[in-house]
């Protein structure tokens, strides 16, 4: 999934996004325990508040928020601290993901499941993941 996300990202691709999104509406990003993740361009965003992970090198993403609840939509502009190092580790048969930024290792996540949805037709997204992260403490 990162690979595809960061080779579709470098080479335009209509279906294609760099950017993994969070549902944010309940302000709970830093504080629920799992995320789950959609990387789908067609994804409906019928929610307000949007969290994204966009990667902009190899595994390395800009973290954003964004509010399109209100008019005009807004995005916050990213400070140094936003910008983080995706590490992929695998153990026991375990996939665990480690944020790292300038300050450190921020977060740390088990990869409970890696879905790829099947579009319907050849019209809809051909690039549609979801993934589910659970918080290690």
């Amino acid at each position: 999934m990162l690979t595809e996300t960061l080779v579709k990202s470098r080479n335009y691709v209509s279906d294609a996004t760099n950017s993994w999104f969070y549902d944010n509406t309940e302000n709970d990003y830093k504080t629920q325990d799992t995320l789950t993740f959609k990387t789908a361009r067609s994804f409906k965003r019928d929610y307000c508040k949007i969290i994204n992970w966009t990667f902009y090198e190899w595994n390395k993403f800009r973290l954003e928020f964004a509010d399109y609840c209100n008019e005009p939509p807004t995005k916050l502009a990213s400070k140094n601290e936003d910008y983080y190092e995706f590490l992929v580790e695998e153990k026991d048969k375990n996939i665990f993901v480690y944020l790292k930024n300038v300050n450190g290792i921020q977060d740390k996540f088990k990869i409970v499941e890696l879905t790829k949805i099947e579009p319907i037709d050849s019209g809809n997204d051909q690039f549609d993941y979801r993934i589910k992260l659970t918080r290690i403490k």
